[in-house]
């Protein structure tokens, strides 16, 4: 049955409006995530600290890679919008057809129906006046006339007929047509998308070549993260993360398409426990800004309080005011800010470079002639109190090498199949 006008097929249509919307959104959020990954692999690349550090590798990687990560989030950004217009077209038209395509199809039906009977009743009523046309019967007459006024009445049911069926075939041409237009659009957006990004040879290929540089780097930037403390602490950790979450929506794509298996996506989310692990097992530890801070307020305040009292009658404390104004100083100089770099070794055990150097600090506190204070001791005691203990200690341990050996695993494409997801599939 098709529409008079248009001719458009009346028909439900295929296709699951609501995952095509959703579809859709996550495109857009994994394009973000790739925008947002592609910004930080070309800090690396751009990062003169990293490529003074022996990295050089590193940032050639990230050069290469942040410009087909930045094509790649054109193409998904644009395919997610577009799918996601055509989701909501779909489902605008679906709700429609649910409601009324039976009603047009009665519609059409009765229309139909109202022709035949209209022209039945034509035809009788012609007979019935050739009939009754010059007699004196007036039963011929009396049936002219009902033949007539059932051709009248026939008349009118075609036209009521006639009006239902072409409002009801307008909406549905309407509707049908909106949806029409809107696949269309779709079809020209994406293609556009794939056009505008120009990365479509190879795109899978692409896909696992953006994995690997992603696994390198974060293998790389994961050994500099034990190596170079504050100020760089969040940055590289702000990078680790956003990378392990590309890694992870990268492979949760595969999955989704079929090229790979809920094995491999599992494996990509262990990437991500680290972060809340690290979390846990971090928590209570001071930031080292705070420790410095501090560190430096406790020993100006024990030199200050060593200072004999200034008298006039004694000419030894005649300095006193003054020592006192530079005990800010002495303090600044006894106790200097921890370098750059750590041990890595001890920043394993401590859950970052950043609680390793907290370590250095309190250890060059214990070193300086103030250290029997009791104010400086008791910072020192309270603050190595808040540091990870044993327990914690070695769970840090377990948990670096754990997942780096998973990483190492990762780069040698020989991580183990999972039992049970290793055959999980969309098909």
């Amino acid at each position: 049955m098709r529409s008079p006008n248009r001719g458009y097929e009346l028909q439900h249509l295929d296709g699951n409006a609501t995952d095509i919307t959703t579809r859709g959104g996550q495109l857009k959020t994994l394009a973000t995530t790739m925008e947002n990954t592609s910004v930080q692999l070309k800090a690396i690349g751009d990062s003169s600290v990293h490529k003074s550090k022996g990295t050089d590798k590193l940032a050639e990687m990230a050069n290469e890679t942040h410009a087909d990560l930045a094509d790649a989030a054109v193409r998904y950004r644009g395919t997610g919008e577009n799918l996601a217009t055509y989701g909501e077209a779909l489902n605008t038209a679906q709700m429609w057809l649910r409601a009324n395509l039976s009603d047009v199809e009665d519609a059409e039906n009765a229309y139909q129906a109202a022709l035949t009977a209209k022209a039945d009743a034509d035809f009788a009523e012609s007979i019935a006046s050739t009939s009754a046309e010059g007699s004196d019967d007036e039963a011929l007459a009396r049936a002219a006339d009902r033949a007539e006024s059932d051709a009248d009445s026939a008349e009118t049911a075609l036209t009521n007929a006639q009006t239902l069926r072409n409002e009801l075939w307008e909406e549905f041409e309407d509707v049908f047509g909106t949806w029409s237009d809107a696949y269309d659009d779709a079809v020209d957006g994406i293609e556009n998308a794939i056009e505008s990004a120009d990365n479509n040879d190879g795109f899978w290929e692409f896909i696992d070549n953006v994995l690997d540089v992603i696994a390198i780097v974060l293998v790389v930037l994961s050994v500099i993260a034990l190596v170079i403390g504050a100020p760089l602490t969040g940055l590289l950790a702000g990078i680790i993360f956003a990378l392990a979450a590309a890694s992870f929506l990268l492979t949760a794509l595969k999955f989704a398409y079929g090229r790979a298996s809920l094995s491999d996506l599992a494996w990509s989310a262990v990437g991500l426990l680290p972060f809340g692990i690290g979390k846990i097992l971090s928590r209570g530890v001071p930031a080292l800004g705070s420790v410095v801070q501090g560190g430096r307020g406790v020993v100006t305040a024990a030199i200050r309080s060593s200072l004999p009292r200034f008298s006039l009658l004694r000419p030894t404390t005649w300095g006193a005011p003054l020592q006192s104004l530079f005990a800010p100083v002495r303090s600044w100089l006894a106790l200097p800010k921890p370098g750059l770099f750590t041990n890595p070794l001890t920043a394993i055990r401590f859950g970052g470079a950043e609680t390793a150097q907290i370590t250095t600090f309190l250890n060059t506190m214990r070193s300086t002639p103030w250290a029997t204070s009791p104010g400086v001791a008791q910072f020192i005691s309270s603050t190595a109190g808040s540091l990870p203990g044993g327990f914690v200690q070695g769970a840090n341990i377990v948990s670096w090498t754990g997942f780096s050996v998973v990483d190492l695993l990762g780069l040698a494409d020989a991580q183990p199949e999972i039992p049970g997801l290793r055959d999980v599939r969309i098909g």
